[in-house]
């Protein structure tokens, strides 16, 4: 019996993620990014706004993201410390892009938005949902979701990660995900 105990007890600690490194947070990814970290002088507006774009990319504009538009979108209702966003639009390949950058008072804010948007997605019946990934020396958590287009099921795919108090999220109209992933790794962060 106390065996028994003792093996249940080790699954548990073990599948909670209270064993092993502690430097990945609890929305798989880094609290510390040991990659760039973004400057105090730097806005979300000039995060989203990419200097050296990926080739084939071109950069269409940006526009602000207030509290509600952010709590809204990311399913963030509980989420407190949003200090605002901005949204930096691309197109690439006849498709569009977009970088989201969400300035937060802390990193726990940070991490709780990421946790409350990942709840938002039902879990995906024969694949996982969310696959962590890494770039620019920190992890991120890529987001398959499913649209109908054409009466079919086709995938959609976002990055999301945080650095220090900073989300950022790259999404597109695409059912290929490397040049999200291309998008998401311009950022430098």
């Amino acid at each position: 019996m106390v065996a028994l105990i003792s093996a249940l007890a080790v699954l548990i600690i073990a599948f909670s993620g209270c064993v092993g490194d502690d430097n990945t947070a609890v929305d798989g990814t880094e609290p510390d990014n040991p990659g760039a970290n973004i400057s105090p002088d730097e806005s979300a507006a000039d995060i989203s706004e990419l200097e050296d774009l990926p080739a084939g990319f071109e950069y269409v504009g940006s526009l602000s993201l207030n509290e509600t538009e952010i709590k809204d979108s990311y399913n963030a209702e509980n989420v407190s410390g949003i200090v605002g966003g901005s949204e930096g639009m691309y197109r690439y390949d006849e498709s569009d892009f977009y970088l989201d950058v969400i300035e937060l008072k802390d990193t726990e804010a940070a991490n709780n938005l990421i946790t409350a948007y990942k709840s938002s997605f039902p879990p995906l019946q024969n694949e996982s949902r969310f696959v962590e990934e890494s770039f620019n020396g920190h992890s991120a958590v890529r987001i398959t979701d499913y649209v109908t287009s054409g009466g079919k099921a086709v995938p959609r795919y976002s990055y999301i990660w945080n650095n220090e108090n900073y989300v950022i999220v790259a999404y597109g109209n695409t059912a290929e995900s490397s040049p999200v992933r291309q998008l998401a790794e311009a950022t430098g962060y």
